[in-house]
C-alpha cells in the first residue's frame, strides 16, 4: 500500500511584471489540504477483491471491482464493473453496468505458414496468430474471422502463450481446415460457416512442431489422416499419424522417430510419400502396405531411408509423379524434390541468405522461390534461365500455388500478402494489415546460420502512431521494410509511415518519411545490414493539411573504431555523428500523399544535435512546437517562400510555403529555482509538451528526473507565465491538458487544476524495468473528457519486453480519481491515441493487433467481417448455366417465364450501369496514332454510345 496523494493547496500564479515576465521563480510551497472534499472520502472505500480467472479460463463474475497492477495503491478500483480475458481467448467479456467497453481485438499477424487456396481460388485462407481469416480474391475484401482461443490460462492463472504452428485445408472435405497449435490442440474448422472453434481436439504431447494432411484410403472410403511432427526429447521427435476416431482416443500410429533437432514435415500423393527436415538430413518415407486394405491408421508402415545435404534445409516442396498399376490402383513412379537452404542454395545459388519458400509449378517446369532479398525468382529448369520481379515490400516469407495453376500467393514479411496474376506477374489481390514490429512465437529462418548480426527479439520503444483530425478512419504508424528489415540494430528501423484505414481495416499506402534502402545493396561488406533512420515523433496540424516529424540516425559503433581519436570511446563519436531532422510535410487533400516542403537540420543544437524530445501542434492555428534536450522551446510556423524578394509558386500556380523557427524561449533549469539542488548539465533530461485546448498556452514539463518542473509558456509572446515544481517523480513519460486540468505522467499520476492551484489527485506507479518505463503511454480524449494510461505490468522476473509480457490499461475521467476501466491485455500495448470525433482510444498491441476502447454506446469505427453483416451471400456468384445441357424444345409455361423474364429486363434496364468492355474502348482510342485522330466531338460520341448501347439477350 502506498498513499494516494492527497490535494494540496498551492500559492496563487505567480506575479508578472509589465512585460509579461516572471517576477520569481521560486520553488512552491505546497500545504495539505484539510481530508473533508468529496474526493477525500472516496478513498475510504473499502478494498476490493481482484476478479480471478478460473481454472478453465473462464472469468468469476461474482466480484464487482479489480485492482489495478500498475500503481501500487490497491484502493485503485473501478466500481462500474470488470473487464476480463475470457475463455482463455483474447476476447474480452463486459458487465452491462460498466462505462466502458472493449472490443474483440482485429487484425493481428500473419504467421510464416502457407497461406490456402479454396479449391475454386475465389478465397484465400490466412493463418494468423490468433485467428484465421478468409479473404475474397475478387476484392480483397475480409470475408470471415475465426478466432481461436490459443492463448489459454494454466493452473497458476497465468497467461501461457502457445502458438499456432501449422494450418491445411482438409483433403477429403475442402470445407473444412485443420488448425495444429504448439501445446497439442487441434482444430477441425468449417471455414465457410466458422464453426468448430470451440471444440479442439487435444493430443498429449511435449510440443506439436509441425503438421501434413493427406486423404487416405481406409475401409474403402477417403479420410483424413492428419501427420504429426510431436518433439520427443530435446533435440529429437516424433512423427504420428492420427485418424478422426485417433484423435478422439488421443492416441495415433507412430511412423518414425528421428533427431538433429527436425523442423519441417510434407507429405504427398495421398499419404504415399512423407519427406521429414532436420538440420541437413532428409527422411524419406514411403508407405508399404502397398495393395493391402487399410482398416484403421495402425496399417499404415513406411520404410524410411535418411539422406544428407550440403547446408541447413529452411523449405522444401515436393512434385510426385503417379502411375496407374495393372490393378487400378496407383502408385509413385518418381519424386521431384527441391530444398530451399540457410545460406541461399536451391538448384543453382543465386540468393545471398537463407531461402525462405521454394515451390514447384503446377507443370513442373518452373521452380518459384523467395527470402530476404525481397525478390521473386521464377527458375526454367529446362534452360536454366532465370526470372525476376524485384523490389517487393519486405522478405518473402511464403509462396503457395494456386490448385489450377494461374496464380501466386505471397505472403510477405511486413503482414501483407497478394495473390499474383502466373500470365502477367501483376497482383490481383492484395491484403495488408498492421506492419509494426511485434514479438514474434518462432525464431526466423535467418537464425539458422550465425551472422555479424543478430534480430531483435524485444520491443524496446513504442510504436509512433497518430491520427489526421480530417479524417477519423485512418490512422498513421512508423513502420520498416518488415519484421526483419526493422530489428538489426539497437532500436527499430522505422522510416516508413503506413496509413492504415481502421473502417476497411486495410493498409492504403506507405510513405518514406526518412532515408530508405530497399533497392540498394543493404548489407555491408563485412555482412551487416544498413540499418535506417527511424522516426520518434510526429504530428498533425489541426487542419490535416501539414505534418511534422523526426526522424533520428547515428552510425552503429561496429564502424568507427576508424575514427577513434583521443581518449574518445564509439559510444561517443557515434554520438557525435548523429542525424536528427526535423522535417515538415505537405498533405495532399485527394490521396493523403506528403510533400516534403522544409527539413530542418539541427533544430536543437549546442556543441552538437540535441534529441527532440516532443513535438506538438496548436489546435487553433497551423503552428508547432518542438522541446529538445538542450532545454530550448521552438514554435515553427509557416511563410510564403521567396526567391530574389518574389513569392514562388507551383506549377499550378499555388503559392508555395516554408517553415522556419518563429520563437525560441529558453527554459529555466531546476538547477536555477531557490532551495535546488545544482544538477550536472551532462544529467539526462527529459520532457514533454502540451498545448492548451484555446492554443492560449504551451505547458513544457522538463528537467533532469531529479526534479523536473512545469512551465507555463503565453503562445503569443513567448513569455513565461509560470512555474510549477514537484509535480513530477523521475522521468516524464508524457504531459497533456485537458480543459482546466494539467495531466502529468512520471513515476507518478498526477492531476493539477490549472484554475485552483492546486493537485486534484495523483497515483505512485510500481517499480519498473527501464524497458517498461519507455513503453508507458498516455493519452486523452476530449469528447468524454477521459484520459488513458497504459503501461506494461511489472515484472520483476523480466528485465526485457519478450514473448508473454502483458500490459495494463487504465481509463479515468478527468473529473474523478476512481478509474472508469481496469483491463489487463494478452499483449504488450505499444500504442494508444484517441479516436478521433468519438469518446474513445485506440491500442494497438505486440501482436499487431488493433482494439478500440469506447464508451458504452459508443460504436467501434472498425471492419467487420462480410459475413457478421450478412454481406456474403451478396458476393456469392451465381452457378454458371450450361445452355448446352438439356436437348428439345422448352415448354409453353417455360417459354412464358423466358418472355417475362425478358419483359423484366427491359423495364429495369434503365436502372442499370452499361458494362463495356475495355477491349471495346481500346478500338476507339487507338485505332489512329495521336496526331491522325478523329475529332473529339466524334470520339465522344461512339464512346457514349457505347454506354448508351442496350445489351444483347441471348
Amino acid at each position: 500500500m502506498v498513499e494516494l496523494r492527497t490535494p494540496r493547496k498551492t500559492s496563487k500564479a505567480t506575479k508578472m511584471d509589465a512585460n509579461g515576465e516572471t517576477a520569481s521563480l521560486k520553488k512552491r510551497k505546497r500545504e495539505l489540504k484539510e481530508e473533508t472534499t468529496t474526493a477525500s472520502q472516496k478513498r475510504q472505500r473499502s478494498k476490493p477483491t481482484k476478479t480471478q480467472p478460473a481454472a478453465n479460463g473462464t472469468v468469476d463474475d461474482t466480484a464487482d471491482s479489480q485492482e489495478s497492477t500498475l500503481f501500487e495503491n490497491r484502493d485503485l478500483q473501478t466500481t462500474n464493473g470488470d473487464l476480463e480475458l475470457a475463455d482463455a481467448s483474447n476476447a474480452l467479456t463486459t458487465r452491462d453496468t460498466s462505462a466502458w467497453k472493449v472490443s474483440n481485438p482485429m487484425g493481428g499477424r500473419m504467421l510464416d505458414i502457407d497461406p490456402i487456396f479454396s479449391l475454386d481460388e475465389r478465397y484465400l485462407l490466412i493463418t494468423y496468430n490468433t485467428s484465421i481469416q478468409v479473404y475474397s480474391t475478387e476484392d480483397s475484401l475480409l470475408v470471415r474471422r475465426i478466432s481461436l482461443p490459443v492463448t489459454k490460462l494454466d493452473s497458476g492463472a497465468e497467461l501461457s502463450s502457445p502458438y499456432i504452428v501449422a494450418s491445411a485445408l482438409s483433403a477429403s472435405t475442402p470445407d473444412f481446415l485443420w488448425v495444429a497449435c504448439s501445446d497439442g490442440r487441434i482444430w477441425h474448422l468449417n471455414w465457410t460457416t466458422g464453426e468448430g472453434a470451440e471444440t479442439p481436439f487435444t493430443i498429449d504431447v511435449k510440443k506439436v512442431l509441425d503438421m501434413t494432411v493427406e486423404s487416405v484410403d481406409i475401409r474403402d472410403k477417403q479420410e483424413d489422416v492428419l501427420f504429426v511432427l510431436q518433439k520427443f526429447t530435446k533435440s529429437s521427435a516424433q512423427i504420428v499419424a492420427y485418424d478422426l476416431k485417433a484423435l478422439q482416443k488421443k492416441a495415433g500410429k507412430l511412423i518414425h522417430t528421428y533427431d538433429e533437432n527436425p523442423q519441417l514435415l510434407r507429405s504427398a500423393a495421398g499419404g504415399r510419400l512423407i519427406v521429414a527436415a532436420a538440420k541437413e538430413t532428409l527422411h524419406i518415407g514411403t508407405l508399404k502396405s502397398k495393395g493391402k486394405t487399410v482398416k484403421s491408421v495402425d496399417d499404415l508402415e513406411y520404410a524410411f531411408h535418411s539422406f544428407g545435404v550440403p547446408d541447413l534445409v529452411t523449405c522444401l516442396d515436393i512434385r510426385p509423379t503417379l502411375q496407374t498399376t495393372k490393378k487400378g490402383g496407383v502408385e509413385i513412379q518418381f519424386v521431384d524434390l527441391v530444398i530451399g537452404c540457410a545460406r541461399g542454395a536451391i538448384y543453382l545459388h543465386w540468393h545471398r541468405r537463407a531461402v525462405h519458400s521454394v515451390k514447384w509449378s503446377e507443370d513442373g517446369n518452373y521452380l518459384i522461390s523467395g527470402g530476404a532479398e525481397t525478390v521473386l525468382v521464377l527458375w526454367q529448369l529446362d534452360t536454366g534461365k532465370r526470372e525476376f520481379l524485384p523490389h517487393l515490400s519486405a522478405t518473402i516469407e511464403n509462396i503457395v500455388v494456386s490448385p489450377k495453376g494461374s496464380s501466386y500467393a505471397l505472403h510477405l514479411d511486413d503482414n501483407s500478402a497478394m495473390v499474383l496474376s502466373t500470365a502477367e506477374m501483376k497482383p490481383t489481390t492484395y491484403i495488408s494489415g498492421i506492419q509494426s514490429l511485434v514479438l514474434s512465437d518462432k525464431p526466423s529462418k535467418e537464425s539458422l546460420v550465425r551472422r555479424v548480426w543478430r534480430s531483435v527479439d524485444e520491443i524496446t520503444t513504442p510504436l509512433i502512431t497518430t491520427s489526421n483530425p480530417t479524417n477519423p478512419s485512418q490512422i498513421f504508424l512508423c513502420v520498416g521494410n518488415g519484421q526483419q528489415a526493422s530489428s538489426t540494430g539497437n532500436a527499430p528501423s522505422t522510416p516508413l509511415l503506413q496509413v492504415f484505414d481502421v473502417s476497411s481495416f486495410q493498409g492504403v499506402g506507405k510513405h518514406p518519411i526518412a532515408r530508405t534502402n530497399p533497392t540498394d545493396a543493404n548489407m555491408t561488406s563485412q555482412g551487416a545490414p544498413i540499418i535506417e533512420p527511424r522516426v520518434t515523433k510526429m504530428a498533425f496540424s489541426h487542419d490535416g493539411k501539414w505534418l511534422a516529424s523526426v526522424d533520428e540516425w547515428q552510425p552503429p559503433e561496429r564502424d568507427l573504431e576508424p575514427l577513434l581519436t583521443g581518449s574518445k570511446t564509439t559510444c561517443e563519436v557515434s554520438r557525435e555523428r548523429r542525424e536528427i531532422y526535423l522535417k515538415f510535410w505537405e498533405v495532399e487533400a485527394e490521396d493523403s500523399s506528403l510533400q516534403l516542403v522544409s527539413r530542418i537540420n539541427e533544430a536543437h543544437f549546442t556543441t552538437q544535435s540535441e534529441t527532440i524530445l516532443d513535438v506538438v501542434s496548436d489546435p487553433i492555428f497551423s503552428r508547432f512546437a518542438s522541446l529538445g534536450t538542450d532545454g530550448v522551446v521552438r514554435f515553427w510556423s509557416p511563410k510564403l517562400r521567396r526567391k530574389d524578394g518574389l513569392a514562388s509558386t507551383g506549377p499550378e500556380g499555388q503559392q508555395l510555403r516554408t517553415w522556419s523557427c518563429s520563437k525560441a524561449v529558453e527554459l529555466p533549469a531546476y538547477g536555477q529555482l531557490e532551495e535546488a539542488v545544482e544538477v550536472s548539465p551532462k544529467t539526462p533530461r527529459s520532457g514533454a509538451l502540451a498545448f492548451s485546448e484555446d492554443g492560449s498556452v504551451l505547458f513544457a514539463a522538463y528537467g533532469p528526473s531529479s526534479g523536473a518542473v512545469v512551465v507555463v509558456i503565453d503562445t503569443a509572446t513567448g513569455a513565461i507565465r509560470d512555474t510549477i515544481p514537484n509535480l513530477s517523480r523521475g522521468e516524464i513519460r508524457g504531459i497533456e491538458a485537458l480543459s482546466s486540468s494539467l495531466i502529468l505522467l512520471s513515476e507518478d499520476l498526477a492531476v493539477y487544476d490549472i484554475v485552483s492551484d492546486e493537485v486534484q489527485y495523483s497515483f505512485a506507479l510500481k517499480e519498473t524495468s527501464e524497458a517498461a518505463k519507455r513503453m508507458t503511454h498516455l493519452a486523452v480524449n476530449r469528447e468524454s473528457r477521459s484520459f488513458a494510461v497504459a503501461a506494461p505490468i511489472p515484472n520483476s522476473s523480466q528485465e526485457k519486453l519478450k514473448k508473454g509480457a502483458k500490459s495494463e490499461l487504465v481509463v479515468f475521467s478527468v473529473d474523478e480519481e476512481v478509474p472508469q476501466l481496469i483491463q489487463t491485455f494478452p499483449q504488450v500495448i505499444t500504442a494508444i491515441l484517441p479516436s478521433t470525433n468519438s469518446a474513445g482510444f485506440v491500442a494497438v498491441d505486440s501482436a499487431a493487433q488493433i482494439w478500440s476502447i469506447t464508451e458504452s454506446g459508443e460504436q467501434a469505427q472498425m471492419l467487420q467481417p462480410l459475413a457478421d453483416i450478412n454481406m456474403e451471400e451478396s458476393k456469392a456468384l451465381v452457378a454458371p448455366v450450361d445452355l448446352a445441357a438439356e436437348d428439345g424444345e422448352a415448354s409453353d409455361e417455360e417459354m412464358q417465364d423466358a418472355d417475362e423474364d425478358v419483359e423484366m429486363e427491359d423495364d429495369d434496364y434503365d436502372v442499370h450501369q452499361a458494362v463495356v468492355a475495355p477491349q471495346r474502348l481500346a478500338e476507339i482510342f487507338n485505332a489512329a496514332p495521336a496526331f491522325a485522330m478523329a475529332p473529339i466531338e466524334d470520339v465522344f460520341y461512339q464512346v457514349a454510345g457505347l454506354f448508351s448501347t442496350r445489351p444483347s439477350t441471348i
